[in-house]
């Protein structure tokens, strides 16, 4: 994956990035892909990304900017459709066993908007609201060694496309410094989502939960930062598919467990990380930073909170290299071990 850099004009920061790349394995073949990021303030972003093979293919452009043309507003759009090959269900509940493990192909297109803005001028505090709409087909997956999906869970397999639309109200509290290469702040989410069966959705269910998030510099300064993140959610009604339940596993939550280990009608995670800066080097012109991670963590799965036990608590251990060119740009790679071994994820511009 050779990466292509080019810094503004007039600053030092990354203004422009491609990153084409060319993956094999045995599963997949040959996977061509090319990624385009394009930061035209230091709020802002447009991401462009497609790929295109036998099983897995990708075309997504997504934009966010915290200040829209200079004002207190910020906008959200993302624009996919993405076909997913290795994808696993284990079944459902904070305990399924890895034997259960069958391979499906997920095929969906989907758009999100989201406009929000502060209660008043400069103020931490700001209203969101976010529709997102998705059309989804579910299918066996290609993997040889693994059970077929639809031999496995036949009553899991949707027939044709189902499709869910989803309206959300966030209220958001914000002091970061940056929303991408944090150093310090706060952030905090609670949001209560609804989809209405009839109006552009087969479903009908609601959703509510929070995100919140905390960062803190060592006295002697930003090259040692301590991060802290908790996140709840919890689904109400009559279930939905399982592909947009509540999920534990992967990146952005329980870094041991691949993404949809665990699946059931509430989650919650606990996650801590400490930064240390190791060196920093200008390359293309533009100034890295180098950190390494140490992180701990733990999660579970529950059909609600007072059905929550400990035994079924995930625990996480681990660390992560990252890359830091401020003030947009982070490139991570994690590595997590828990109850099932290790996992390994690789991400870019995630701020946790």
């Amino acid at each position: 994956m050779p990466i292509w850099v080019i810094q503004g004009r007039n600053d030092d920061r990354i203004e422009h990035i491609h990153a084409p790349s060319l993956t094999y394995n045995d599963n997949f073949s040959v996977i061509p892909t090319y990624r385009y990021y394009y930061y035209p303030q230091e709020d802002a972003s447009l991401t462009l990304r497609a790929s295109w093979s036998r099983y897995e293919r990708e075309v997504l452009g997504q934009y966010e900017d915290g200040s829209i043309l200079g004002t207190d507003f910020d906008i959200f759009a993302r624009l996919q459709y993405n076909m997913d090959a290795g994808q696993r269900f284990y079944g459902f509940g904070p305990d399924t066993p890895k034997s259960g493990e069958a391979n499906y192909k997920e095929e969906y297109f989907q758009y999100k908007l989201g406009a929000g803005m502060p209660f008043f001028h400069k103020s931490a505090w700001r209203l969101r609201m976010t529709e997102h709409l998705q059309s989804d087909r579910i299918l066996d997956g290609p993997l040889p060694n693994l059970p077929t999906f639809s031999a496995t869970y036949p009553v899991q397999l949707a027939r044709g496309r189902q499709q869910t639309n989803e309206n959300r109200l966030t209220l958001v509290y914000d002091t970061r410094d940056h929303a991408v290469t944090t150093a310090r702040g706060g952030f905090m989410e609670v949001y209560g989502e609804r989809a209405v069966q009839g109006l552009a959705s087969a479903y009908d269910y609601g959703r509510y939960g929070f995100d919140a998030r905390w960062y803190r510099p060592w006295p002697s300064g930003d090259d040692k930062v301590l991060a802290l993140q908790a996140r709840y959610e919890q689904l109400l009604g009559p279930t939905p598919p399982f592909w947009i339940m509540p999920k534990l596993g992967g990146k952005h939550n329980l870094r041991a467990y691949g993404e949809g280990r665990y699946i059931d009608r509430g989650v919650a995670t606990v996650n801590v990380e400490q930064r240390f800066k190791v060196f920093e080097n200008r390359m293309a012109g533009v100034t890295t930073e180098f950190q390494l991670a140490p992180f701990v963590g733990a999660g579970a799965v529950f059909d609600n909170p007072g059905r929550a036990a400990a035994r079924y608590v995930r625990p996480v251990v681990g660390g992560a290299v990252r890359a830091v060119a401020k003030p947009q740009v982070v490139g991570s790679i994690d590595c997590g071990v828990g109850r099932e071994g290790v996992a390994v994820f690789m991400d870019i511009n995630y701020s946790f």
